[in-house]
């Protein structure tokens, strides 16, 4: 941060304060602002400096959108398997998936906090709450509940860091999937409006259809080859040959051609959600109830701070400008 400082200025400001999660945090921040929009990000983020990305995100609010969402990309420098896997189809789908609900739904299913640009006014105006722990998708749902226009920049990208461990991914996917569940829950009035019938049912229909097709193949197999056969169902060819190709992509896009081979293994992904919607899903939607604070720590540089709240130092070899 001090050779940000160094760099930047008067330009830059750097804002300490007590704990209050991210989204006290951010609003914090947004007091200092000045300026008609502003861009938000995670502290975990790379986002190239040497790109236009912000520029077409800033072009969709000239166009008269109220905010924007970018790409979270995969972070692969330094990364274990599990990012590798996860990169294999994660941008191709997500630029297809909200590109569809932007067409059919009206809006993106989310700006994601690692990449999304606002009006200034309309943040101030709403905000970030905390009563749950997926704050960037319950101030999305409440901006569309409200009538804003959200649009999506399919070609600003950024690279947030992933997890490198199980136990940090089911962490992780659970509070993302317990937050979708209790936003349901919390906005019921857009479940069956335009945004609810093509953006939010979707996802839950896609994971109660896959959960229906696992189990009976499964049970199908294990009756008639045995327990082979339910590891045989878990790669059917059709499965592998369309996931290679959107690994082709990815691995074009990071320059880094063993996401093809690894691309089947992302149903690991898909196996983790339906998991997680088992256990925790439908309990977080009846109830409201989400686990205690769970995300994963990745950069501790970046987020262990001091008992007194002080700026954290940048070491030599965890420059904020590197990925």
């Amino acid at each position: 941060m001090a050779e940000v400082k160094r760099k930047w200025g008067d330009r830059f400001v750097a804002v300490t304060q007590k704990n209050t999660g991210k989204g006290g945090a951010l609003m914090n921040g947004l007091n200092y602002a000045t300026c008609d929009q502003v861009f938000l990000s995670d502290a975990d983020t790379y986002v190239p400096p040497d790109q236009d990305g912000m520029g077409y995100m800033l072009a969709e609010i000239e166009r008269g959108a109220d905010a924007v969402g970018g790409i979270p990309s995969t972070a692969l420098k330094g990364a274990g398997l599990l990012p590798h896997i996860r990169a294999t189809v994660k941008l191709p789908m997500i630029v297809m998936k909200r590109t569809l609900q932007q067409l059919l739904g009206g809006a993106p299913f989310i700006i994601s906090g690692a990449c999304g640009m606002f009006r200034t006014d309309v943040l101030r105006k709403f905000g970030f709450s905390d009563r749950t722990k997926v704050e960037d998708l319950d101030l999305t749902w409440t901006l569309v509940a409200n009538g804003y226009r959200i649009r999506q920049a399919n070609r600003c990208i950024v690279y947030p860091q992933e997890c490198n461990s199980p136990r940090e991914e089911w962490r992780r996917w659970r509070r993302w999937i317990v937050g979708y569940a209790v936003c349901m829950r919390l906005h019921k009035r857009l479940l069956f409006s335009r945004f609810g019938i093509f953006s939010i049912f979707p996802m839950l229909l896609v994971v109660i259809y896959g959960v229906g097709i696992y189990l009976t193949t499964w049970f199908n197999e294990f009756i008639t080859t045995g327990p082979h056969g339910v590891v045989l169902a878990m790669f059917p060819l059709i499965w592998v040959g369309v996931v290679c190709v959107i690994g082709a992509f990815s691995a074009w896009f990071h320059r880094c051609w063993l996401l093809v081979p690894l691309a089947p293994l992302s149903v690991v992904y898909v196996l983790l959600a339906y998991a997680i919607w088992i256990i925790y899903g439908l309990i977080a939607f009846f109830t409201g109830r989400e686990p205690q604070r769970d995300k994963p720590t990745r950069y501790s540089a970046l987020v262990e701070a001091s008992t007194a709240y002080s700026q954290p130092s940048v070491t030599g070899t965890e420059k904020l400008s590197e990925a």
